[in-house]
């Protein structure tokens, strides 16, 4: 009987020590069996690999109840003293939620938002977020940077993106409205996938009949599209339009191993260069490429053609239309073109981030373009008969 006292001493002593032991974690806030863990993974590319860890610097998740009204939020972020997303193991941990069936919405850039604000980039600004100024998960609502401009000929105002020569921060969306169910009596666990928002397109434009004659200085390049306004389910409100301009230009030339570039431009048109300085409008002799690195909102490919995305590029003495292509079936030609992968077109879209196109003029008018993504061998060639 002894022994057996013993022993129920011993399993009691043990209890509290895991009681005592959990308890602290708590404190450390590492994995313990209590609350809500939120893991984010960011696989939705065509790379198909979770690159959370590597790219993402900021996520806030916001809490809602079955009902959708606004909980609360949290948020975690890299800085300069710790960067916890930064390792596989990273897991959101939410305390003190009361028992009860929630919805998430998440939001996740490449910094700190407070960071993004003080940039002189467009931001993309939460113009109405729960807990802040709504209480409603329907009403979260972000909203590009523009400035009017003008009005459409269909009657609806026309924005511009001022980027001041500088890229757009990175967005990322998720989103579970499943009613996840949270006890009080065990840890419950969630992953919430994400999407990127932002695009990078790159845009390069050759003359074959006389390649020294190219030169950047001389085409404007525009992306017209209705994607600056997003909602709570990263749906657009489309009505608007926003334009586009490059945040880069220059020219290169056409060899592997100098690009064509100097401090002035006789012209009178300047842009920035990624290399640093400004692009040049001299004729060196040889043949010349022009590029445009833009970077947009996210990109719908919709059913009817008429309210796609188009991006144009315009001779400036002449007026001539050099390119005027249908953007998002133009970058999604290549949606089928991996046997491995079958793509809808909008999936494509919205997995692909960096995108090239490289479009040849032959006597001012476009033959045809070379269509590619940077982080894959894809690329398919379009004759100007085909657009």
């Amino acid at each position: 009987m002894a022994s057996l006292r013993y022993m129920c001493i011993a399993a009691a002593a043990a209890v509290l020590a895991l009681l005592a032991g959990c308890s602290a974690m708590h404190t450390d806030r590492d994995d313990c069996p209590f609350g809500l863990y939120v893991t984010f993974k960011y696989d939705y590319n065509l790379q198909r690999a979770d690159m959370f860890n590597a790219h993402v610097g900021e996520v806030t998740l916001y809490i809602f109840d079955e009902d959708g009204q606004f909980v609360r939020s949290q948020t975690d972020a890299n800085t300069d003293d710790d960067q916890p997303l930064e390792c596989p193991c990273y897991k959101m941990h939410i305390l003190g939620l009361p028992e009860g069936r929630y919805q998430f919405i998440a939001l996740a850039g490449q910094n700190q938002y407070a960071q993004q604000l003080l940039t002189d980039r467009a931001k993309f600004r939460r113009v109405s977020e729960p807990g802040v100024n709504v209480t409603d998960l329907e009403a979260l609502e972000i909203v590009l940077d523009r400035q009017l401009r003008g009005q459409h000929t269909d009657g609806l105002p026309i924005h511009e993106v001022v980027h001041n020569d500088l890229p757009l921060d990175t967005l990322w969306h998720g989103i579970d409205l499943r009613g996840l169910e949270v006890s009080d009596l065990h840890a419950t666990y969630d992953t919430i996938s994400l999407v990127r928002d932002t695009k990078k397109i790159n845009v390069t434009l050759r003359e074959i009949d006389d390649p020294s004659t190219m030169d950047v200085a001389d085409y404007q390049f525009r992306i017209i599209d209705r994607n600056t306004y997003l909602l709570y389910d990263n749906s657009l409100l489309e009505d608007h339009y926003a334009l586009y301009t490059p945040h880069a230009l220059w020219n290169s030339d056409d060899r592997s191993d100098s690009d064509s570039r100097s401090a002035g431009d006789p012209a009178g048109h300047h842009g920035s260069s990624p290399f640093g300085g400004e692009y040049s409008a001299s004729r060196s002799g040889v043949g010349r490429i022009a590029h445009a690195d833009f970077m947009t909102s996210r990109i719908i490919y919709h059913d009817d053609a008429a309210d796609d995305a188009i991006l144009e590029i315009t001779h400036r003495d002449t007026g001539t239309e050099a390119v005027r292509v249908d953007l998002p079936d133009m970058l999604s030609r290549l949606a089928n073109y991996d046997d491995l992968h079958r793509y809808s077109r909008q999936e494509f879209l919205d997995r692909g981030y960096d995108y090239n196109l490289d479009f040849f003029l032959k006597g001012g008018q476009l033959k045809y373009v070379n269509i590619s993504i940077s982080v894959l061998s894809w690329s398919i060639r379009i004759q100007y008969e085909d657009l």
